[in-house]
């Protein structure tokens, strides 16, 4: 038997029993790839759907499950140019589409979806941020091409995708309206420069309605529970809803959506392209040179040989919260010893 390595894989699809913690071949980068040593993956709730089978993607079985990961360079494949042994790393888009996944000792990824870690960034929280941040991102900029001073409204604002919308789309000079039902969490989101309105998911967009009566321009739902019909019926002309929890069904109103050009659209971050990836990846790494990055809780770090039970955690909803009611992360690394306490970016 040749080298190998430990990781936290499965060889098929099914509830979190199907991972296994063990031994994988030691991967070889070919042409144009990096191989890469994990310092902290992030566990994201698409990470649950890839293993469940619920989201249907090619998958190269056995296969680690995983795909925001920071690391560090461990060998350079043929072609691979502009990296080193050493430097240090990310990518979110590994574990989908025939990829290998992160949670592994070493990881094989393709240069063009590696991206430089910022100098000050810490591993843990930063790899936290990544799901939140490139998603918060690419929604607004790709997809709804968020102005200075339109009105957004987030709701689910203190959930990790949530509160990257509000600082992305304040940082962007909008009407940032933040909607949550945990009025814990409004300090902090008015100190970030958000309206906050405290109301169920459901009535998001009536009781929006009441603060801004001219009516809104971009509507986003991160909790899958919003009413996206009345969200559509408060859209000012050429309004746009970006669907990204597509939990529930909705009755649009088709001539509304055609005769004041309104949008409602799908967003998953999984569907963005190799140069989308990298304009996201260009914008979340500029803030964090800046001083400004977009923010995340870190809620609990555990090990990779741990992920079976932080797979239950996120299926069942069972994440820490902060004092101030925001949603946690989980976050795995080689050794959760090593780490100590958890880490914030906030």
């Amino acid at each position: 038997m040749g080298a190998t390595v430990h990781a936290a894989f499965f060889s098929r699809t099914g509830d979190p029993s199907v991972i296994e913690w063990g031994e994988l071949p030691d991967p070889e980068p070919g042409p144009g790839q990096v191989r890469v040593r994990p310092q902290a993956v992030a566990v994201d709730a698409v990470d649950t759907l890839v293993r469940s089978g619920r989201w249907s993607t090619p998958l190269a079985i056995p296969v680690a499950v995983g795909r925001d990961l920071v690391g560090v360079v461990d060998a350079v494949g043929p072609g691979a140019s502009g990296l080193h042994e050493g430097d240090r790393v990310w990518t979110s888009s590994a574990g989908y589409a025939g990829r290998p996944g992160a949670t592994a000792e070493l990881v094989v990824v393709d240069r063009d979806r590696l991206y430089d870690v910022p100098d000050a960034a810490d591993p843990v929280a930063f790899v936290a941020s990544l799901h939140p941040a490139t998603t918060a991102v690419a929604a607004l900029h790709l997809r709804a091409g968020v102005q200075r001073g339109e009105t957004l409204v987030v709701v689910g604002a203190n959930g990790a995708v949530g509160a990257a919308l509000v600082q992305e789309g304040v940082a962007s000079g909008a009407d940032v309206v933040a909607v949550v039902r945990d009025r814990r969490a409004a300090d902090v989101l008015g100190e970030w420069g958000a309206e906050v309105v405290i109301a169920d998911a459901g009535s998001a967009a009536e009781a929006v309605a009441e603060r801004r009566p001219d009516g809104i321009h971009v509507f986003i739902d991160t909790t899958g529970r919003a009413d996206t019909a009345s969200a559509v019926a408060h859209l000012v002309p050429r309004g746009r809803v970006i669907v990204l929890a597509g939990r529930t069904s909705a009755e649009i109103d088709l001539w509304a959506l055609q005769v004041r050009e309104l949008r409602v659209e799908g967003f998953i971050l999984s569907a963005l392209d190799v140069s989308e990836l990298q304009e996201v990846a260009g914008r979340v790494n500029a803030r964090w040179a800046a001083g400004r990055p977009l923010t995340a809780n870190v809620g609990e770090v555990l090990g990779f040989a741990d992920a079976v039970d932080a797979h239950r955690r996120m299926e069942a909803g069972d994440l820490p919260r902060t004092a101030d009611g925001f949603v946690g992360r989980l976050v795995l690394v080689p050794d959760a010893t090593s780490w100590g306490a958890p880490r914030t970016t906030r």
